[in-house]
């Protein structure tokens, strides 16, 4: 198979998952929030006291893009900021209780959500989707520094 064809390939999944995961959009599970902005709740929740550059490299997104929803949601009280202990020009950021709850209620909508769309297929069919994200995972990985998740 030519490398265009592989390209195409790739496009037309994305073009198939991305919706049929809800995730386009501004109002992710329901919420206010795009899926980016969602996700800064999972990976503080993830990775308590890291830093914006961590965040930032593990979504692979612009860090002042990154600046902007922090900020954001620590106006509305769902992540706090301290100086960190290693580097006096970075901070280390941590939800608050509020965005903990947050946190939690996205993944639990998630989880929920990926359950309702896993209903539809037998054991046998979940076990080969979850073959196929793992070597999805495996072959994406290769050359990216080894950041998986």
């Amino acid at each position: 198979m030519s490398t265009d064809k592989i390209v195409e390939k790739v496009r037309a999944f994305n073009r198939f998952y991305m919706p049929s995961m809800n995730l386009l959009g501004n109002h992710y599970l329901g919420s206010e929030y795009s899926v980016t902005e969602s996700r800064v709740f999972f990976e503080l929740y993830e990775n308590e006291g890291c830093n914006a550059a961590h965040i930032a490299q593990i979504m692979n997104i612009d860090k002042s893009y990154l600046s902007r929803i922090i900020k954001s949601h620590e106006k509305n009280g769902y992540i706090k900021r301290s100086p960190s202990r290693d580097d006096g020009r970075s901070y280390s950021l941590f939800l608050t209780d509020k965005g903990m709850k947050k946190a939690v209620d996205f993944i639990y909508k998630s989880d929920v959500e990926i359950g309702s769309i896993l209903q539809n297929l037998s054991k046998d069919e979940q076990i080969r989707l979850v073959d196929a994200l793992d070597t999805i995972t495996e072959l994406l990985s290769k050359g990216k520094g080894g950041v998986q998740r």
